[in-house]
């Protein structure tokens, strides 16, 4: 079984991506009910403020995932792509043929 997400049609942040998408919708419907909702001009106001600010931190609470994720991402990068290059000099280093295995001619 293939284990890497992007070949057996899979994505990491698929997850993330509908919760995301839940969460926006939840934002979007709670804005839409507060301009509304009865209430008086002062009071629409400071609902929208707060809400406003409650938006603000679960913009950043993403954000600060999404970069997290991202560094991750680039670190698990950086391993494979040593790795890699480590087993491609072993592998090089394993068909060259050993200087006393040479066979001199003599003429």
């Amino acid at each position: 079984m293939n284990e890497n997400p992007q070949v057996n049609g899979t994505s990491r942040g698929a997850g993330s991506s509908v919760a995301m998408g839940f969460v926006v919708g939840a934002l979007v419907g709670a804005g839409i009910a507060l301009l509304l909702a009865p209430g008086t001009g002062k009071e629409t106001r400071q609902r929208l403020a707060d809400a406003g600010r409650r938006w603000g931190r679960a913009a950043r609470s993403k954000l600060d995932q999404a970069r997290a994720t991202a560094t991750d991402l680039n670190q698990d990068a950086k391993s494979a792509l040593e790795a890699g290059r480590e087993a491609f000099e072993h592998g090089q280093k394993s068909h060259e043929p050993h200087p006393s295995s040479r066979t001199e001619l003599k003429g």
